[in-house]
């Protein structure tokens, strides 16, 4: 019982998918609640009510930790078919609502628990976190992320990282464009490396029929309002990730040594965050440089790095503040390595 009560800290974005469905009951402005919940409640208790940053306490994985994981998909599978369906009949503003409101939740619970599955050793576990990034038309990140990202994170070869004084909004598009090129060309050699090229086995070749698949069916059975709604969720989920890489590794790049390699990855090289809710919401992911020291380790054994930078407000508040750039260049500069370019 003592573990459930621990774990269930973390189902806190269900509370938000509550909130997106009733405002999709609801309907005309309420179709903004689950936005509102996470942009506009979130920040106000994490960085206002609740401005914890201590360490939270630490316990090692156990059932309840990975039922939290594995509920995610069908859970998020049939929320967004009732957003699929909730679009058929909505007026312009409702649609962009829902729009807004279901892509926020795909984004927090859905890439988040993804980019927690595709970093497990059992097979099992990360198809199911492709299948939650495929949600959102994104499964590609699956394999950049991991093969990609965490080998040539604080490097300018890594689409994730974002340099000094870089705008969020160029930064979307060389992320995503590059991140997809990558992701592609990690499967090519990994497959050429086997001595043979199937397409089908190229997961960024599987994963995006599948996609493409699903894109079609939802066009094909429910019309235009809820393709709309499918690739417009699906945008908003992946502008949401991005911009928590962003946030992430702002500004912080490796030494390069004597050879002219980039030194290791050191706990400097990734932005912390050890305020309370923005953990319980994203379970521990603002222990970002633990996970990047250690990437297999579950989130449930992420701990705190003193060497690691720290932002001065939550995940969510940061996000928001990314979105205006001189001011976030304002705030996060001076707290940038006196070496930064």
């Amino acid at each position: 019982m003592k573990a459930f009560l621990f774990y269930s800290r973390y189902s806190l974005p269900y509370f938000f998918a509550a909130l997106a469905l009733l405002g999709a009951a609801l309907g005309g402005p309420w179709t903004y609640l689950g936005a509102a919940g996470v942009f506009v409640l979130h920040p106000l208790i994490d960085n206002l009510l609740l401005k914890d940053r201590r360490t939270p306490a630490i316990r090692p994985s156990s059932p309840w930790s990975l039922a939290l994981l594995i509920s995610a998909l069908p859970f998020l599978s049939i929320f967004a078919f009732v957003g699929i369906l909730r679009s058929l009949n909505a007026e312009t503003y409702e649609l962009v609502g829902l729009i807004l409101s279901f892509g926020t939740i795909l984004g927090l619970l859905g890439i988040n628990t993804a980019h927690e599955l595709v970093h497990r050793k059992e097979r099992e576990l990360r198809e199911l976190g492709f299948g939650l990034l495929s949600l959102v038309n994104f499964s590609h990140y699956g394999v950049e992320h991991v093969f990609g990202h965490h080998k040539n994170v604080g490097t300018l070869q890594d689409p994730a990282t974002a340099r000094k004084n870089e705008w969020i909004y160029t930064y979307f598009f060389r992320s995503y464009f590059k991140g997809l090129w990558e992701a592609f060309f990690i499967e090519y050699r990994r497959l050429r490396t086997k001595g043979f090229f199937q397409p089908l086995k190229n997961r960024v070749v599987w994963w995006g029929l599948l996609q493409t698949l699903m894109t079609l069916c939802v066009y094909a059975l429910y019309g235009e309002k809820a393709l709309c709604f499918w690739i417009g969720q699906s945008l908003v989920a992946i502008l949401l990730l991005q911009t928590v890489d962003y946030i992430e590794h702002y500004g912080l790049l490796r030494k390069k040594n004597s050879d002219g390699q980039p030194e290791g990855v050191k706990a400097q090289h990734s932005w912390d965050n050890y305020q309370a809710l923005t953990n319980y919401a994203l379970i521990n992911l603002g222990f970002h440089s633990h996970h990047h020291l250690k990437v297999a380790l579950p989130f449930t054994d992420l701990q705190e790095q003193k060497d690691a930078p720290q932002m001065p407000y939550g995940y969510s508040a940061m996000a928001l503040m990314a979105l205006v750039p001189p001011l976030y260049f304002r705030v996060m500069n001076p707290r940038l390595p006196p070496e930064s370019p």
